[in-house]
């Protein structure tokens, strides 16, 4: 199998997962397998602390976190950069209002078990559509318009 793109051409990622397999699944999948940068907390207001201190092109967000839950997350993301995607996952059975409700604040939503390659084409897909800043990193651009990656 090929490697992907190197990772500086790929996107910087950051996983918020609590479950440390589930984790280890993500970190895998998208740094090994896909080639982006990922950084890993299992803590979201970790999280909150480095989406507001470092530049990412991608946050994925586990919905069930403890203390705060990938809505919060995803509401940070929003508020301090607007244009980074946003992809909520969650392993809990959900009613169809809630599953409807997380993806449209979303750029796209993805029940567990996720498919490798499914992860991987969301990310490309969202952190590609992105301008590249000056600096290298995606620019900053309202979100939407992803509504085949739900």
């Amino acid at each position: 199998m090929e490697k992907a793109a190197p990772a500086a051409r790929r996107g910087k990622i950051l996983v918020v997962e609590d479950d440390p397999s589930a984790a280890r699944f993500a970190v895998y999948v998208l740094g090994d397998r896909g080639g982006f940068d990922v950084t890993h907390v299992s803590d979201p207001v970790v999280a909150i602390n480095r989406i507001e201190d470092e530049p990412f092109d991608m946050v994925l967000a586990d919905l069930d976190l403890p203390r705060l839950s990938g809505l919060d997350v995803l509401a940070c993301v929003r508020r301090v950069a607007p244009g980074v995607p946003v992809v909520l996952t969650t392993a809990q059975a959900m009613t169809a209002l809630d599953t409807h409700v997380a993806a449209a604040r979303a750029d796209a939503f993805l029940e567990k078990p996720i498919r490798p390659q499914r992860l991987i084409v969301v990310a490309a897909t969202l952190i590609g559509s992105r301008p590249r800043s000056r600096h290298g990193h995606r620019a900053s651009k309202p979100a939407g318009g992803h509504d085949d990656l739900r």
